[in-house]
């Protein structure tokens, strides 16, 4: 049985295409607990299950995310070896800034879960919304896949830079959830 997302539920966040829209804490904080975060910590074990029950608006996006996430792990394990951490921050970052389908047009990986986009301004609110968690992720992905920078001493700088991604992480590029890339 796969894991779900906490924000399912009730939750008071407002709704767009069917996905709320629960706000980002901030990099490096650690009071709180938001969608990317969860996508991340997630990430491994939901892309064992080949099937995925949708219990509400949160597993929408979680998914989302994990397919995101899965897209990053297959552009770095484009590159071999694995990029130094310096160039994987540059190639997530044009990554999440890479024009991208949203719900109702050719190409958007969730066609069918998430609503199409009654209005212009409801269409750049869901554009903005998953740029800002496309590049959440990339950022967070970083300190997963290399080590947190800020707790390296400035001398060994240049080594973590150099360092390959982690191989436990790496592992998950090829592996589809639900069947579905983007």
């Amino acid at each position: 049985m796969a894991y779900h997302s906490h924000f399912n539920g009730d939750t008071g966040f407002k709704l767009c295409c069917g996905v709320p829209l629960v706000p980002l804490s901030p990099a490096g904080a650690e009071s709180g607990f938001d969608p990317v975060e969860e996508a991340i910590e997630l990430f491994r074990p939901n892309s064992l299950f080949k099937n995925f029950e949708f219990r509400g608006p949160g597993d929408k996006l979680l998914v989302y995310l994990i397919i995101f996430i899965n897209s990053c792990l297959r552009r770095l394990a484009e590159r071999k070896p694995g990029p130094p951490r310096e160039e994987a921050r540059q190639l997530l970052y044009a990554h999440a800034h890479d024009r991208f389908a949203l719900p109702g047009q050719a190409g958007f990986p969730l066609s069918g879960l998430f609503t199409t986009p009654t209005s212009r301004e409801e269409e750049e609110t869901i554009r903005t919304y998953l740029r800002q968690c496309r590049e959440e992720v990339g950022r967070r992905l970083l300190d997963r896949l290399y080590g947190p920078a800020a707790a390296v001493p400035a001398a060994a700088a240049a080594a973590v830079g150099a360092a390959a991604p982690n191989k436990h992480w790496m592992a998950f590029a090829n592996r589809r959830f639900l069947d579905r890339t983007m």
